[in-house]
């Protein structure tokens, strides 16, 4: 049982996939409200400073079609970037 090969299948992304994405996404940044964005953003920074909870400033963020990336640098901001102490 232990001798046992399983093969996964590696999922393959077409190239042309990734730029109708990009696309997609410069769309949505030229649509949306850019100030509900700053906006929502900046609640979701002064959620994380306060201690609060995140999440109902994170799903406003969302609401309001900022980005995953722009939500992680929001709390990047805050929080920083964890660094594995060295021995």
């Amino acid at each position: 049982m232990g001798d046992e090969i399983h093969k996964t299948d590696i999922l393959q992304i077409a190239e042309g996939i990734r730029d109708h994405q990009l696309l997609r996404m410069e769309h949505v940044k030229a649509v949306r409200d850019a100030g509900a964005v700053t906006i929502a953003l900046e609640k979701l920074k002064q959620a994380a400073v306060s201690a609060e909870n995140t999440m109902p400033a994170i799903i406003e963020s969302v609401a309001a079609y900022a980005t995953v990336e722009e939500i992680c640098v929001a709390l990047r901001d805050v929080y920083g970037i964890y660094e594995e102490p060295a021995f």
